[in-house]
């Protein structure tokens, strides 16, 4: 298999395939090579499975997010509504809606 050119994680199908390439003997190397990434996302698997006991990845939380989608959009619409206003005078009108009050107030800000 070639090395892969784009930044993407392994299947989980192919991450048990590493496992069991290393339970058989294999090095890392070895593994990393004929499946063509880089050593250290072999690595980075088998220290998965060396932890949980399972070689799939968990999905992320990522950020909270501070708007609703509710909230966003309403801020598109007010953007295409008023074109002229830089970022600046959008966040001053949204401050300024009553019905964002609150929730501004809960988080603390906008983005």
């Amino acid at each position: 298999m070639s090395t892969r050119s784009q930044r993407s994680h392994l299947t989980d199908s192919e991450a048990w395939r590493v496992v069991g390439r290393l339970e058989g003997g294999q090095t890392q190397a070895e593994v990393a090579q004929a499946i063509g990434v880089s050593q250290s996302v072999i690595s980075k698997i088998w220290n998965r499975f060396l932890g949980t006991g399972s070689a799939v990845r968990r999905p992320g939380q990522g950020r909270r997010r501070a708007t609703t989608s509710n909230e966003d959009r309403y801020l598109v619409l007010t953007a295409r509504k008023h074109r002229n206003r830089n970022a600046t005078l959008l966040q001053q009108h949204l401050r300024s809606a009553p019905r964002f009050q609150l929730r501004l107030s809960e988080t603390g800000s906008i983005v």
